[in-house]
């Protein structure tokens, strides 16, 4: 384990807990993959790896520039938010949102990565912990869904079935932390709906496959707890 995590062995304790909780996904080796180093990402001079599963979206993307007069509103959130984030110039654009306020974003930032993305399509994901905790809803799991779903009124979707393009989806828990989903991801669409294998966009990959329901190897490891979709 050390040698997945480096940092991680110098810290013990309440110490190591309080780092793990307030780092993006609740960490689990399970669903966190090698990454390049903050310094070499923040330079970001070329193209981010990816997986060989070719671009679904053909979507214009938007500029940087244009971002102030965004947002698309003929649509809802959840169409918004699969039309743009799945266009490859728009996710490296998220990323680099990302690494401005957490550094190490595509080593353990999912909700990082979806909370970046929703404010460039105008919904605020506070940056800051609200209602007296200690934990960001741009940063943690929990309070991640907690805000979608309290605070901003979006309904939970229990079964995968029925699961439309630009759905979050929350895995089950990570098991050293009940109550925490271990993962979170965008549904972009299926690859092959008959075995669960989805289209899915996170912090580890661009549009890339995942098998929703099982657990194992690959970025397969923690199944499906339930989405969230905007009213």
């Amino acid at each position: 384990m050390w040698q997945l995590f480096p940092r991680a062995k110098q810290l013990t304790g309440a110490l190591l807990v309080a780092h793990l909780l307030l780092a993006g996904c609740v960490f689990e080796p399970s669903e966190t993959i090698e990454v390049p180093t903050s310094e070499e990402s923040q330079r970001l001079t070329g193209p981010l790896p990816r997986s060989k599963t070719p671009r679904i979206s053909a979507a214009k993307p938007v500029r940087e520039q244009d971002q102030e007069q965004q947002p698309i509103i003929s649509a809802g959130i959840n169409q918004r938010l699969n039309s743009w984030f799945s266009v490859r110039e728009n996710y490296d654009l998220v990323y680099r949102d990302v690494l401005k306020f957490y550094p190490d974003g595509r080593y353990n930032g999912c909700v990082a990565f979806l909370s970046a993305a929703l404010r460039r399509l105008g919904t605020q994901v506070p940056l800051s912990a609200i209602d007296g905790t200690a934990e960001s809803p741009s940063l943690v799991t929990k309070p991640f869904s907690n805000y979608l779903e309290n605070s901003l009124g979006w309904k939970r979707i229990g079964s995968a079935a029925n699961l439309q393009a630009g759905d979050v989806v929350f895995t089950r828990d990570n098991r050293s932390y009940p109550g925490y989903p271990a993962h979170t991801y965008m549904f972009h669409g299926w690859s092959d709906k008959s075995v669960g294998v989805a289209l899915v966009i996170d912090n580890q990959d661009f549009t890339h496959e995942r098998n929703i329901y099982s657990s194992g190897g690959g970025f397969n490891f923690t199944p499906y707890a339930y989405a969230l979709r905007a009213p």
